[in-house]
């Protein structure tokens, strides 16, 4: 029986289909469904110069039936796969055991001394079939990366083989050298492997995930999810989620920090701004409840924390003012008034960087003296920073899409295009490398801090917004 299913795929529309269309990948999905990210990355280290064209990418249930996955055309160059990987499709299926993957190929072609010769398509009708087992579950997400060797992709000098392409499921990292983003309209996590710098793996969460934070241990990742007003849990080491906690207090939570138990450092205290209520949640991991509500100044829109103060510092936008909390008692401390529209800070030894999106300034705090020292203009509207790299200062000027690179002395060594819409940072000190998450751009770019410049981009879920690293 023919089924028709609007749905939307790489902004291609159809209305009807001979073929078992899978959900719509736009809309929130049941939550018997699961969900697949398929991408494709090169093995190759020089990879032979090879181009194909896909029709379409279909997988195999276990009764036999092909379910239509994507739509092409879909062009693949193996050069623009050097050292890149790339998100083939984003899609909701039922849950289940698929047993291959297909991909029927338009055209392929090889270029030679004298320019591009066509390649024998594999038979019958172009089709490449890729064995494998993938399991998805109800409520998971899970990520298949086909690997594509160049190498092995002509057979005869003139025929495309198809045992060039296999498939790699979503398994934790033995590494343990993670980086987790939160992707605000996808309603997922995407986990990078950073020795390997692709995509391995995605959690699904709640809705609109922002904040994130790690336990002292790193076993625990904490999730805000601003949308449906909870925390996910996630498993580090296994990628799965253990447990939602309800935010009974707070209006729209976005950003979240943690102080570790000192008896207990598996656990610890959340603490969640809300941007509607002016406020914010303090949580227990080990109760899993909201232990109090903390009133700061209007519009929170950024925290931060001192653990060995025992502080938490939390930017209001609308009263120019950062609020201090003691996490002690859990008590309010001061108002320390800043320049226009405070939309981010760290924390820095003795010193609060303030990131004053209207003011194009940084205001730098004492916090012995509980008062600003100094300013630092800078070319675009600051948003977000991040302090290290020997002492050294990175902020994004969300706005103007740029990243200003400061040195140990606060002096601006150069301002150069980022993402579009950088927002989130991490820092690999060890590698010498920076991770910023575009919001508008749905990817996130590695940076090298020696050579101030973008590496590559990473093709993660919509909007993404936080970006946190893990080192085992």
């Amino acid at each position: 029986m023919h089924i028709a299913r609007l749905i939307f795929l790489a902004s291609f529309f159809f209305l009807f289909s001979c073929e078992k269309w899978l959900i719509d990948t736009s809309a929130q999905h049941a939550p018997s469904n699961a969900r697949l990210l398929l991408y494709l990355h090169s093995t190759s280290v020089i990879p032979t110069d090879i181009s194909f064209t896909v029709s379409e990418i279909k997988i195999q249930a276990e009764d036999g039936s092909w379910l239509k996955l994507a739509d092409g055309p879909i062009d693949i160059k193996s050069g623009a796969l050097v050292d890149r990987q790339i998100l083939l499709q984003d899609a909701v299926v039922e849950p289940g055991v698929y047993k291959a993957i297909k991909i029927i190929l338009q055209k392929a072609s090889i270029k030679g001394r004298d320019g591009d010769a066509s390649l024998a398509l594999p038979q019958p009708g172009g089709e490449v079939v890729i064995k494998s087992d993938i399991g998805l579950q109800r409520k998971e997400s899970s990520v298949v990366s086909l690997a594509w060797d160049t190498e092995k992709s002509v057979a005869k000098g003139y025929m495309f083989q198809p045992d060039s392409i296999e498939a790699e499921l979503q398994k934790p990292s033995a590494m343990g050298l993670l980086l987790f983003i939160s992707n605000s309209a996808s309603n997922y996590i995407t986990i990078i492997d950073r020795s390997l710098e692709r995509v391995v793996g995605a959690v699904t969460v709640g809705d609109r995930p922002m904040g994130m934070a790690l336990n002292y241990t790193q076993d625990r990742l904490y999730v805000v999810n601003s949308g449906s007003r909870n925390i996910s849990t996630i498993d580090t080491t296994q990628f799965s989620l253990l447990d939602t906690i309800l935010l009974t207090s707070g209006l729209e939570p976005t950003d979240v920090v943690i102080i570790p138990d000192e008896k207990n450092l598996f656990e610890g205290k959340l603490y969640i701004i809300n941007k509607l209520s002016n406020d914010v949640t303090v949580v227990s991991t080990v109760t899993r409840r909201v232990l109090k509500t903390i009133s700061v100044g209007m519009h929170p829109s950024a925290i931060a924390v001192d653990t060995i103060r025992k502080e938490i510092y939390v930017t209001n936008e609308q009263s120019n003012s950062v609020s201090i909390i003691n996490a002690i008692n859990d008590t309010f401390v001061a108002n320390i008034t800043v320049d226009s529209r405070p939309a981010g800070l760290i924390a820095a030894k003795d010193k609060l960087y303030v990131f004053n999106e209207g003011s194009h300034k940084i205001s730098i705090i004492s916090l012995s003296l509980r008062k600003v020292i100094s300013t630092i203009s800078v070319e675009g509207p600051p948003k977000r920073g991040i302090r290290g790299f020997n002492d050294r200062l990175f902020v994004v000027n969300t706005a103007a899409n740029t990243i200003t690179f400061l040195n140990s002395f606060d002096v601006i060594t150069r301002t150069i295009p980022a993402g579009v819409g950088p927002i989130g940072l991490a820092g690999d000190e060890k590698r010498n490398r920076l991770y910023i998450s575009n919001y508008g751009g749905n990817t996130v770019s590695l940076i090298d801090i020696i050579g101030e410049k973008i590496l590559k981009e990473f093709f993660v879920g919509k909007s993404p917004y936080g970006v946190l690293l893990l080192e085992r």
